[in-house]
């Protein structure tokens, strides 16, 4: 295959933004797990609060959804203990 001046430049633009962006991404990780540090949580808890942030920004009503979620975790799991004492 025969790559010609303009595809080469063009591959190289690629390849330099695919760097860019994995070091980006790193800096990142780092940032996050500076930040959960310095709050005492665990970086996977603050990815996930970053993430429910970002689509609630995008389409609404997740945060909301999310806490009709929970809600309804606890109202089984407070059932199912119920249950449990009452067998």
């Amino acid at each position: 295959m025969q790559i010609d001046t303009k595809s080469r430049k063009a591959i190289e633009d690629v390849i330099n933004r695919r760097t860019s962006i994995a070091s980006m991404q790193e800096q990142l990780k780092e940032d996050v797990k500076a930040i959960a540090e310095y709050l005492d949580i665990k970086p996977a808890k603050l990815n996930k609060i970053i993430s429910l942030v970002e689509k609630e920004r995008e389409s609404g009503d997740v945060v909301e959804e999310e806490r009709d979620t929970l809600d309804t975790a606890a109202d089984l799991a407070g059932t199912n203990s119920s249950q449990d004492e009452d067998d």
